[in-house]
């Protein structure tokens, strides 16, 4: 059951907070206000929130929902639930190596050493990552730790090597 608020008697400034605060205990409300709330319907919007507004003789009310995530419908999930094969070129010998897009380490086939790939994903900064990913977010997050351990470790020998240029 969607609670019910009705904020027509409370000042415009503590209005909003009141809303947000009363949004993070209970995910969806709907909220009674005098007249179409432009300004407050653009915050929840920017935090992710579906508004359905609906004229009521003196009043309106406002429908405030989370949106529905499907699992895996996120563009920057698709990699995660619907991994694809890539080829991509070995760093140490140049040979093609075929990779699943959620597969951050493998080992060429052709020179046999241990390769760590790139992995494209916003699940470290978009806000939604966990609702978005639900059993899986644990999962990509562990990887994407053990991409970050594994880089970490690797050195950058050029830095210590002195070129010379050839004429």
């Amino acid at each position: 059951m969607v609670e019910v608020i009705d904020v027509r008697g409370l000042e415009r400034d503590k209005r909003i907070s009141y809303i947000f605060e009363k949004l993070e205990k209970e995910g969806e409300l709907d909220v009674i206000i005098e007249t179409e709330p432009k300004p407050l319907i653009k915050k929840l919007h920017d935090r992710g929130y579906l508004v359905k507004l609906k004229e009521e003789g003196d009043h309106v009310k406002l429908e405030i929902r989370e949106p529905k995530i499907i699992p895996g419908s996120c563009p920057g999930a698709s990699t995660i639930f619907r991994p694809s094969l890539e080829i991509v070129k070995c760093p140490h010998c140049g040979a093609d190596i075929e990779r699943w897009t959620d597969e951050i380490k493998g080992v060429c086939e052709n020179c046999g050493k241990e390769v760590i790939f790139e992995i494209d994903s916003c699940v470290q900064w978009c806000e939604y990552a966990k609702k978005c990913l639900g059993d899986k977010y644990e999962e990509v997050m562990q990887t994407l730790e053990e991409l970050k351990s594994a880089k970490s470790k690797i050195v950058d020998v050029r830095k210590y090597i002195k070129m010379e240029e050839v004429k």
